[in-house]
């Protein structure tokens, strides 16, 4: 079995037909290139570099059984011919579609639960028009952004003349955008499905999601104790078939919330959807190395959080609470400079990272005090 770690999928898709998408830091995607082997059915797979500018090139003379990527692209697509398994994947162009945050908003609209002033942005005019008649912050987003990328956001009626430029730009490339309200005290949250071929759907389990106070993806948390709020899960079911019918099958994450929109209470069950695998399905799978019942928070520090020591990779079978690295077998040299809380608790997973955010205060006021 082959795997590859192609995070740089929204690159690839959002990329125009005749050019070369825009790349991840090869840094970046080298660090990750074992973490595929989280997933159990690749937990022996053969991970390849997913820096590779030719992918069919290494392989082209191997008998493969089966190649795992994060996401189907142009560029897997080629590989997977060249290995003969191109009908194990669905058509790359219906990948482009359910992960582009324009369908996920129309899906929104069909089931009548789209937030209030959310629209599809096709001029700079409806840009200004949306942002005046908006009572809340905004965000606007780019269709196949991710992780806070590719988005400008705002405050009032005001917009900055660097998000203008940027819906300028955007606009100019034959995007539209997405326009919406800024919810506020947001508890994120990820329902992950698997769709089989023969469209049988599984539900694999949720996820809490950790962002930074900018909105930066930051990592994942899995409590056994907490069940999907009713609602969430029935919508993401919906969505999953929806999917199933247009033809799509693999992995499944649906971006969630729950928040406040001015003084008003708001939950959102669809945000977006992304077909491909994700970190969030990664760190449920991170569930078999860890005691039944057990909390785990799957962390990636910021650029401005002091740099922290290494802790031991998490063993096989972790026998008490502790920081941990990812295993030696999804991050071999131990570079992703990611951290395992793990905990039999919540509230002891949640003291454990408030004593080390702590330490790293500490640790940056002395910096700036030396």
């Amino acid at each position: 079995m082959l795997a590859l770690a192609n995070l740089d999928f929204e690159y690839e898709l959002a990329a125009p037909a005749e050019g070369e998408p825009a790349t991840l830091p090869h840094q970046f995607s080298k660090r990750w290139r074992w973490i595929l082997r989280l997933l159990p059915r690749a937990r022996q797979a053969e991970c390849l570099d997913p820096t590779f500018s030719d992918l069919s090139a290494p392989t082209a003379q191997r008998s493969v059984q089966e190649l795992v990527v994060w996401g189907v692209t142009p560029r897997t697509t080629r590989l997977a011919e060249s290995l003969g398994l191109a009908q194990n994947f669905p058509v790359v162009d219906l990948v482009r579609q359910v992960n582009d945050k324009r369908f996920s908003h129309t899906l929104e609209q069909q089931l009548s639960i789209a937030l209030p002033h959310s629209q599809i942005i096709e001029s700079l005019e409806q840009f200004r028009s949306a942002v005046e008649t908006c009572p809340h912050n905004w965000v606007l987003k780019h269709p196949l952004g991710f992780s806070a990328r590719e988005r400008v956001v705002g405050k009032g009626h005001r917009i900055s003349d660097s998000a203008w430029g940027w819906a300028r730009r955007k606009l100019g490339q034959h995007w539209t955008l997405l326009f919406e309200p800024w919810v506020d005290q947001r508890q994120d949250f990820s329902l992950h499905f698997q769709i089989d071929r023969s469209g049988a759907i599984r539900f694999i389990g949720q996820s809490q999601l950790v962002s930074d106070p900018g909105g930066v993806y930051r990592g994942n948390s899995f409590d056994p104790s907490l069940a999907p709020e009713p609602s969430a899960l029935e919508c993401g079911h919906r969505v999953a078939r929806q999917l199933a019918r247009l033809g799509y099958w693999g992995p499944v994450g649906i971006d969630a919330f729950f928040g406040m929109l001015g003084d008003r209470p708001v939950s959102r069950p669809l945000v977006e959807i992304n077909a491909r695998c994700s970190f969030g399905r990664l760190a449920l799978a991170l569930r078999d190395w860890i005691p039944q019942d057990w909390c785990h928070l799957w962390w990636h520090p910021g650029p401005a959080h002091p740099q922290i020591p290494p802790p031991p990779p998490l063993p096989d079978t972790p026998t008490k609470p502790g920081l941990y690295s990812l295993p030696l077998a999804v991050d071999p040299p131990q570079t992703s400079g990611t951290l395992l809380f793990v905990a039999p608790t919540r509230r002891r997973l949640c003291q454990m990272k408030a004593s080390l955010d702590e330490t790293g205060q500490e640790n940056t006021r002395q910096v700036k005090a030396d």
